[in-house]
């Protein structure tokens, strides 16, 4: 009941459906091309700079995205220290921001606002 014992000891490996060891009674002796390592490496080598191609994209895109989302926090930070400090200093420009509903109004205040902080306290 147990296995067959007359394939003990032949081994063969295959690439390209082609063998590429020969049984022996040691073991398998692999037999390796050099033309066949220098095409898999050539082919390795292609893949590997597509890749690398595709990543260096990849990077460029997601760096240029990271630099626009920190420069949008960096405005609205401004902003908001602007606001603060006009709330204590230039009360007539922040009452107008504040109590306005128009987005177009309130959008020049805060570029007065802006100016003026940038002017004055910067």
């Amino acid at each position: 009941m147990g296995h067959d014992e007359k394939d003990v000891g032949t081994m063969t490996a295959y690439v390209d459906g082609e063998p590429i060891a020969a049984p022996s009674a040691i073991g398998p002796e692999i037999v390796i091309d050099l033309e066949r390592i220098e095409k898999a490496t050539a082919a390795i080598r292609a893949v590997w700079e597509s890749v690398r191609r595709a990543a260096d994209i990849m990077t460029e895109a997601f760096g240029k995205w990271i630099r626009s989302v920190a420069a949008q926090i960096e405005a609205k930070h401004e902003l908001e220290t602007a606001l603060r400090w006009a709330s204590c200093y230039c009360r007539p420009a922040f009452n107008r921001y504040r109590h306005t509903k128009k987005k177009r109004t309130r959008k020049k205040y805060e570029k007065k606002i802006l100016a003026w902080y940038r002017e004055e306290v910067l």
